[in-house]
């Protein structure tokens, strides 16, 4: 194994672990709406998709997976693994997009395609995840209901939590390149 690869995977575990802190403590309603409180997001995103920039999709997708595997150890989340399993799918997605936009050239322009279509992605995702939890959590739902929930309260929801995440992790990755912890290809 050579030093960058060891390096790299060394950041990624740090990421990883700063992603399930900031997940586990900075979580917040980002929709003040009573039929959305268990909508919530957190700061644990940016760095997966830091990392899914600076290392690629696979690990991003493996961030994510770790901050999703210890959050559920952890016992936190009202959605249990549910919950978990559809975090990890619109994380594991943003992260996916991110890292494949930006896997052979990183700069500004890069990131910032990846960052939009990864919002974008993300919440497109999560029109069919929703569709097969929305059931599992609401049985008494009717399919009506559930259609106007997800386009009317989780598309927007995960339209704001992906711009949300584009700013901070850009002036993050921004800030990175600045202060040359990471160099460009």
């Amino acid at each position: 194994m050579s030093w960058k690869n060891l390096r790299s995977i060394i950041f990624a575990g740090i990421l990883a672990a700063l992603s399930f802190v900031l997940m586990r403590f900075t979580e917040f309603p980002l929709l003040p709406l009573p039929q959305a409180s268990f909508l919530k997001t957190d700061l644990g995103d940016i760095p997966l998709l830091v990392g899914a920039y600076l290392f690629g999709p696979i690990a991003g997708i493996a961030i994510a997976f770790v901050k999703d595997l210890l959050f559920f150890v952890s016992g936190a989340g009202q959605g249990g693994p549910i919950g978990v399993l559809l975090n990890f799918i619109a994380t594991g997605t943003f992260a996916l997009v991110v890292g494949l936009v930006s896997f052979k050239k990183k700069n500004d322009l890069t990131l910032i395609l990846g960052l939009i279509l990864g919002t974008i992605a993300m919440a497109l995702i999560m029109i069919p995840a929703n569709l097969w939890a929305i059931p599992k959590f609401l049985p008494s739902w009717t399919k009506e209901q559930t259609l106007s929930y997800i386009y009317t309260i989780n598309v927007p929801f995960n339209l704001i939590k992906g711009l949300l995440d584009t700013v901070v992790t850009f002036f993050i990755a921004k800030a990175l390149k600045s202060r040359r912890i990471f160099t460009e290809k």
